[in-house]
């Protein structure tokens, strides 16, 4: 019965339903670009700001340290971004 309310009565997708899938669809892209272009434009910003930072050390252990404060912030932020854009596109699918 499912089936037939949403394929409508001869079985075959509705225009009205096809509309709304499409505009579902192009809902969720604009959402999904939104938050990826988001996320690489603020790690790219994080990568120009530890080159800067790199660049400016005066030995290898200041340098090693720099790397590894890199790497922990990257990962961090990574996750934090990661989770705050499957929300964002979740929020936006419902």
């Amino acid at each position: 019965m499912a089936k037939e309310d949403a394929a409508g009565s001869s079985g075959t997708f509705t225009p009205e339903l096809l509309r709304s899938f499409n505009e579902m669809q192009r809902k969720m892209s604009a959402v999904a670009a939104k938050e990826v272009l988001g996320f690489a434009a603020s790690r790219l910003q994080d990568q120009a700001d530890y080159l800067t930072s790199l660049a400016g050390c005066t030995s290898s252990s200041e340098a090693l340290k720099c790397q590894w404060d890199f790497a922990q912030q990257s990962w961090s932020k990574s996750l934090i971004d990661g989770w705050k854009m499957f929300d964002s596109f979740n929020a936006k699918r419902q």
